[in-house]
């Protein structure tokens, strides 16, 4: 049954929804230096913009669609993978997540080989998906989200100024659907699944081999660990010490609810709840380490309500977050008949990154994406991945353009080679602007792990009275480092007398951190030897620059050639001679 409220955005009504069609394995030597030089544009078109998309055109309604129902074996038919048949692949990828499937079906679509581990690329993705509608348009994806408000809400206090609207459409991620979907593009590229759990890699003569935990092993040019927070494969040079965002959520029947269908409740953090007799810790411990109140309204009786720990150090244990929420949920007067879902959230936030480059990939959780601030991560990730997969593609086809030259085999020849290939991967994922603007944002963290209540009250009452230009841009990743430096002095400024001096207290030693954490993007070495998108295009432009001009010279020497002879034949060898040693002259200086 579809259950609608207000008029389908003209976003919904387009339709648009993105597909890849098969394509040959066998590639030629033009089709590869077509796809080269337009991968490398699409690295270009992919880098992330300054600043925030626009709010899409015109007023945004209410809407609301059950979700589709989860993809099966019946449903959407996956190519088992034959380790029998086949044990080298050009890209293994480590996890079925929405990261790894969008990363995988994008590269066998250039016509290279890959291959999904995992246990159950099947099963359901557990966690709820929120994004701010223009960041899902941007990508073409608005069709995947089954709910949509046209504006959100901010609770600071119960004060007459403690609400805040934010004039943003937000939405709610229908993941059945988008898991079909990107599911349908890896069969229709040919992407391959093979049924089990990594455990280990390892790496020589250009080659990985993949452990898997029953003992068999895949092997393949590169390996890609998208296994989100478990991290499987990737290595860290330094310790990994994040903070944790915590939720407890429950999407719920109930017999009502006091909110508006049509905004959805991005942070409450009132603590009216913790009022009644017998609560006195609770609002002493909610008072020390706060949480909020996150809530979607689907219908009148229909309901997404999740208790939320920012982030904390350690994390705010579930038991706790549950009892919160049965508190907040009593002082509203909302009774549940029905639990239909129920999430437990731990999401480590900030932390240093995977060590980088290195032989094994990342995309996604296990590389760090998460929003360190915010704990968003889904339109970050998805908005990487093409980035991620044109340079695997770009990369794949160094070896594939030397082979089809010589003879040799369509695989990295050396470990040497694969560590070059990879190295350019990680330029791509984690670009200097990238690694610049993470450090800001954990510093952000940083902060956020010592306000209490009253200060984070402050803290977001000065935030949401930012521009949209700014808040915007720092909720979605979009703030290049000066425009992240003019954010947190216009947020400086904007905060009361009190809020000042705490950030100032509060701020001072995670600012050093983030300086010093900046010192090496500063200088040339960070990617030392490594060649970006741009660059890569760069030196493809200027050599077809080069041959065009020398063509043209030829031509002209040629035509001056022609010229010549017709006017004067006697001794037109003689001329000939001299045009031609000319036209080689000036070819070989081009």
């Amino acid at each position: 049954m579809m259950l609608k409220a207000g008029n389908r955005p003209v976003a919904l009504r387009s339709g648009r929804s993105a597909t890849v069609s098969p394509i040959s394995r066998v590639v030629s030597r033009p089709q590869q230096l077509q796809r080269r030089i337009c991968t490398a544009a699409a690295g270009q078109k992919d880098a992330f913009p300054s600043g925030p998309y626009p709010i899409p055109p015109g007023p945004v309604g209410h809407f609301y669609r059950e979700t589709e129902k989860w993809p099966t074996s019946e449903t959407v038919r996956l190519q088992p993978h034959d380790l029998n048949e086949v044990d080298y692949v050009d890209l293994v990828v480590a996890g079925a997540g929405p990261a790894g499937v969008a990363v995988a079906s994008r590269v066998a679509a250039a016509g290279f080989s890959v291959c999904v581990v995992d246990p159950e690329p099947l099963a359901h993705w557990p966690n709820n998906y929120g994004v701010w509608l223009d960041e899902f348009q941007a990508m073409g994806l608005e069709d995947c989200l089954h709910v949509i408000w046209p504006k959100a809400k901010v609770w600071l206090n119960s004060e007459a100024d403690g609400e805040k609207f934010l004039n943003r459409p937000f939405g709610r991620v229908d993941r059945p659907k988008l898991k079909r979907i990107l599911l349908e593009r890896c069969v229709a590229s040919g992407v391959t699944f093979l049924d089990a759990k990594v455990s280990g890699v390892s790496h020589g003569g250009g080659c990985s081999a993949v452990k898997l935990a029953d003992g068999r092993e895949i092997r393949g040019s590169l390996v890609l660990d998208a296994t989100g927070h478990s991290r499987r494969l990737v290595q860290y040079d330094k310790k990994f010490d994040p903070g944790f965002q915590g939720a407890y959520g429950i999407v719920a029947e109930v017999e009502s609810h006091p909110f508006a269908l049509d905004t959805m409740l991005f942070m409450d953090w009132r603590d009216d709840h913790t009022q009644a007799p017998g609560l006195e810790a609770m609002r002493a411990a909610n008072t020390a380490l706060p949480t909020f109140l996150y809530a979607m309204p689907f219908t009148k009786n229909l309901v997404f309500l999740e208790e939320t720990s920012l982030v904390s150090r350690p994390a705010v244990d579930f038991p706790e977050l549950k009892d919160r929420l049965q508190a907040r949920l009593q002082h509203l007067g909302i009774k549940v008949t029905n639990v239909l879902e129920e999430e437990y959230c731990l999401i480590p936030m900030g932390g240093v990154l995977p060590k980088h480059p290195q032989r094994v990939l990342a995309i996604g959780g296990t590389a760090g994406m998460v929003h360190p601030s915010t704990g968003f991560m889904i339109s970050r990730m998805m908005g990487a991945a093409p980035t991620v997969a044109d340079t695997i593609v770009d990369q794949l086809s160094r070896p594939a353009d030397k082979a089809s030259e010589s003879g040799a085999p369509l695989r990295p020849s050396s470990e040497a080679e694969a560590e070059s290939m990879a190295a350019a991967v990680w330029a791509a994922t984690w670009p200097l602007e990238r690694v610049r603007q993470r450090a800001f944002f954990t510093f952000g963290m940083d902060v956020l792990l010592k306000l209490n209540l009253p200060q984070i009250r402050e803290f977001f009452r000065a935030f949401f009275s930012l521009s949209d230009f700014h808040w915007h841009g720092f909720l979605s990743t979009r703030l290049s480092l000066p425009q992240l430096i003019v954010f947190g002095l216009t947020l400086f400024w904007k905060s009361s007398n009190q809020a000042r001096a705490s950030l100032l207290q509060l701020g001072i030693p995670g600012l050093v951190v983030m300086l010093s954490g900046l010192a090496p993007t500063l200088g040339g070495g960070y990617y030392p030897d490594t060649m970006s998108l741009k660059e890569r295009k760069d030196a493809v432009d200027a050599a077809a620059r080069s041959a065009a001009a020398a063509a043209r010279a030829a031509a002209d020497v040629a035509s001056d050639a022609a010229a010549f002879v017709s006017a004067n034949s006697s001794g037109a060898d003689m001329a000939v001679v001299e045009v031609v040693e000319k036209a080689f002259s000036t070819s070989n200086t081009k």
